[in-house]
């Protein structure tokens, strides 16, 4: 992260280090910096409000400052032991760049931080502060990083480690409009592996390095390592910006393609015409909350005025698993006059969990929901699913095959995962994504039912040769269907 920031080009240097904790970061600067041979003037602001940590925050920065002037250069450093947000920031005007007088910062060059990562309660002091950049539920991270922006000089760098989530998906998206109107974006270090990067964080975490500029980088430079204990061994390619800044939809999506495959992945989606709307599909969540409807739930089907309810667990490629043997949840919703706006039309469907296990092998994974076979006029369907319609028709069996052919192959589930570093399967990210034309969906559709199994190799190769994707790119595709 230090080696990030650029080696400074005049004789002093302001530094901001707004999440301090016991000073990792601002340390990795000065050791960085104390090589410069030309006598350097650096000052430090630094924000810890964690008591436990201050003392060996303070005897962190004195042996920077004894080994900054040891190596010939000056160094003056202020450990605010406040809050970043609250005390720095003058609450509702951070956005303006307004800062209490007692604790006004003057700009700076450089900023690098681990800011903390917790979601804030709509009626939270920090939420009222960032209700202009992000809405929604908000992580506090994403504050940070905007009020860090606001300090920087024009031409300032920033260098942060923090969840992907900003990336994508509703909750960022005003965060991603304000941020990059002031920032550009140069680099991403993208770690491989959540579990040996952050333990305790359910989402990748990456390192973003930026600009302060009124315009967008041309490249912007993606490298990967499997996690922080072999960050040596780095992979580096340099991609244009537009490959990873999505401005298509107005959402600033930030994409991340880990490897080659990964850019000949997102090249070849994003040559697909169309999307959901554009097709006449809808893609939304299960309106049943279980703990909001518990007068409305039924352990069976006994009940003649009842309907199945699918959650996760009934849902595996392809196939729509229902009755299950479940000890603690229902498996099927009472129908009546007061339930009916939770319960949808038994017709066809595609079926896609919302969330993921941390670290398993497909992100994406849809079952297939046959009206005809259904009993009843009627399926209620919990939050933890998306689910794909026609808003106007039923799906044709055909369409309903297709589609969940494309979201179980290898090619949609890789591509996705340049878009979400999330183990959540949100239907606004469903809704971005690029698809083949609908009569090329039921074509694939028609293939995969003539299958005598539903084999994953098989449907890969149906999807890929519909889509017209073969050489190089087909064999790993193939082989990781395979995996």
């Amino acid at each position: 992260m230090a080696g990030l920031l650029t080696k400074p080009q005049r004789k002093s240097y302001r530094l901001l280090d707004p999440g301090a904790g016991v000073g990792s970061l601002t340390a990795a600067v000065c050791e960085r910096l104390s090589q410069i041979s030309t006598p350097l003037h650096l000052e430090i602001e630094l924000f810890e409000n964690d008591r436990g940590v201050l003392p060996y925050l303070h005897r962190t920065i004195e042996h920077c400052r004894n080994e900054m002037e040891r190596a010939g250069h000056a160094m003056r450093a202020v450990v605010h032991e406040s809050d970043f947000i609250l005390d720095a920031a003058k609450p509702n005007k951070v956005i303006r760049g307004l800062f209490d007088k007692d604790l006004e910062l003057e700009e700076v060059d450089g900023v690098i931080m681990n800011p903390p990562y917790f979601k804030l309660n709509k009626n939270s002091q920090y939420a009222r502060v960032m209700d202009a950049v992000v809405h929604g539920q908000p992580n506090i991270y994403a504050f940070f990083l905007a009020a860090s922006a606001q300090i920087l000089r024009p031409g300032g760098e920033m260098v942060a480690i923090t969840p992907r989530s900003f990336c994508n998906g509703l909750y960022f998206r005003g965060f991603r409009r304000w941020f990059f109107e002031r920032m550009a974006l140069d680099h991403i270090h993208l770690f491989e592996s959540r579990t040996d990067t952050f333990h305790d964080v359910l989402q990748e975490s990456i390192i973003t390095q930026s600009r302060k500029l009124g315009r967008t980088s041309s490249r912007i430079t993606i490298s990967t390592s499997h996690g922080r204990n072999v960050i040596e061994d780095i992979h580096v390619r340099s991609l244009p910006a537009s490959a990873v800044m999505d401005r298509s939809t107005g959402d600033s999506i930030i994409r991340v393609p880990a490897s080659d495959e990964d850019f000949a992945i997102l090249e070849a989606v994003e040559s697909w015409p169309d999307r959901f709307s554009d097709l006449g599909l809808r893609v939304s969540t299960g309106p049943v909350v279980t703990f909001r409807a518990r007068e409305f739930l039924l352990h069976d089907l006994n009940d003649t005025n009842a309907a199945p309810l699918l959650s996760t667990f009934n849902v595996k490629p392809f196939e729509t698993l229902w009755p299950t043997a479940h000890k603690k949840h229902p498996n099927a919703f009472k129908v009546c006059t007061a339930s009916m706006k939770l319960l949808l039309p038994a017709q066809n469907y595609v079926l896609l969990r919302r969330f993921s296990a941390k670290e398993e092998r497909r992100r994406l994974t849809a079952s297939c929901f046959i009206g005809a076979f259904q009993a009843g006029p009627y399926v209620a369907l919990e939050n933890h699913l998306n689910y794909v319609y026609h808003p106007k028709r039923p799906l044709s069996l055909d369409e309903t095959y297709g589609l969940a052919a494309l979201f179980n192959s290898a090619l949609l589930d890789r591509y996705f995962r340049t878009i979400s570093g999330n183990t959540q399967v949100n239907a606004t990210e469903l809704r971005t994504m690029p698809l083949p034309a609908l009569k090329t969906i039921a074509a694939i559709g028609r293939k995969v039912q003539a299958l005598s199994v539903l084999r994953g190799n098989a449907v890969e190769q149906i999807v890929l040769d519909s889509v017209g994707i073969n050489g190089s790119l087909g064999q790993y595709l193939m082989e990781a269907a395979c995996e």
